[in-house]
């Protein structure tokens, strides 16, 4: 009972590891889901039973050649209440500002920044690449 938890624990950390690593591609400039879930084994039953996924976020990617964002002016969509993260990579530019959550942080170039936040206000919110001011996308949070 005990080591097929232990192996469930493992194979799970092995699926979250995985979705943690960085691409190079122009491609990966686009909003995907990640989930994970978790299961639950019954000490008198021994049953494994799937429960209801653990965290949900929507990454959203972004890449910087240049000064500007490959493919553009990123547009995503999200429902209020989703987790979000953004991955910005780039190879100028001092910080990432995403208006309206009042949330900005350090980029160092070459290295991806995660961004995490929960979209808890409805609305348009830009995402800027500072000092520059350059406009890389705008996120609508829709109610």
């Amino acid at each position: 009972m005990r080591i097929a938890t232990l192996i469930a624990v493992l194979a799970l950390g092995a699926v979250g590891l995985a979705g943690c690593g960085g691409d190079d591609n122009a491609a990966d400039a686009v909003t995907t889901t990640e989930t994970a879930t978790t299961a639950t084994t019954s000490e008198t039953g021994g049953e494994t039973t799937p429960t209801t996924p653990v965290a949900q976020a929507k990454v959203i990617t972004i890449r910087v050649v240049g000064g500007q964002p490959q493919g553009g002016i990123q547009r995503p969509t999200i429902d209020q209440g989703d987790k979000v993260v953004l991955v910005v990579r780039t190879d100028s530019g001092e910080a990432v500002h995403l208006h309206g959550y009042n949330i900005e942080q350090e980029i160092v170039p070459g290295k991806p920044l995660r961004l995490p936040f929960t979209a808890n206000i409805a609305g348009r919110f830009e995402v800027e690449l500072h000092p520059t001011d350059t406009l890389l996308a705008v996120l609508e949070v829709k109610p």
